[in-house]
């Protein structure tokens, strides 16, 4: 059987309302509808374009296919019109939230004087490439070190920088809030955001910040498109 396109949804994640707790796993009775106004961000207010406004939102893209949809990436084929806004990109694990550090849950990890620490089982579901992780048991949150591979097997994290805090074996992890970490503006499939591969009604997370300048004008349907891909 083939992937058909209709079968790939995108959903909303569990906590939608804008605000530290926004983010969590995915709402499967929430799907988003492609073209619809307010689909993803409520229209910006006339106070927040004159002050100036950030806002995230995390979605996920689901594959309701009976096949895998396999190495899966996801980049920006059109940013906002509107040169006074623009959206950058960012995978994400269910864990990760707006504005709170969240611990991984079921998850025990080996951290080690490297750049490599171990998940004692697969967390492509938990994690993503790009998040800020610890080792939560012992250190805080100025230990922390981004993401930048997960094996294809889910075991394996390679981090940014050699992780300097307490090593050990089965240690808590926690994520950093999304807004600390590192936003790419994704441009082509080359340069996409890695999801891994899906599995029938498996899903990964988009994170997606919208940055509005200060003074800005108004804007009429300002809009963008978030395409994905695999090979």
């Amino acid at each position: 059987m083939a992937i058909t396109a209709a079968n790939l949804k995108f959903y909303k994640c569990a906590t939608w309302t804008e605000g530290a707790t926004h983010g969590g796993a995915i709402d499967t009775g929430s799907e988003i509808t492609s073209g619809v106004s307010q689909n993803i961000f409520d229209n910006v207010t006339d106070a927040e374009r004159t002050t100036g406004v950030t806002m995230y939102r995390k979605i996920y893209l689901r594959n309701e296919n009976a096949d895998a949809y396999n190495n899966v990436k996801a980049w920006i084929q059109t940013n906002t019109p509107d040169a006074q806004t623009a959206v950058t990109i960012l995978a994400g694990g269910l864990t990760s939230t707006q504005g709170n550090d969240t611990a991984v849950a079921t998850l025990t990890f080996t951290f080690a004087a490297s750049t490599s620490v171990i998940a004692s089982a697969d967390c492509h579901n938990a994690l993503a490439v790009g998040e800020l992780i610890w080792n939560s048991t012992d250190d805080n949150n100025s230990k922390k070190q981004p993401i930048t591979v997960i094996s294809a097997d889910g075991l394996t994290i390679t981090l940014g920088g050699s992780y300097a805090g307490t090593t050990g074996a089965a240690k808590a992890a926690t994520v950093q809030k999304i807004t600390d970490s590192t936003f790419v503006t994704a441009v082509d499939e080359t340069n996409g955001v890695p999801l891994g591969s899906l599995i029938q009604n498996a899903s990964r997370a988009i994170w997606i910040k919208l940055v509005v300048d200060a003074s800005s004008d108004g804007y009429t349907d300002d809009t963008f498109t978030i395409r994905v891909s695999n090979s």
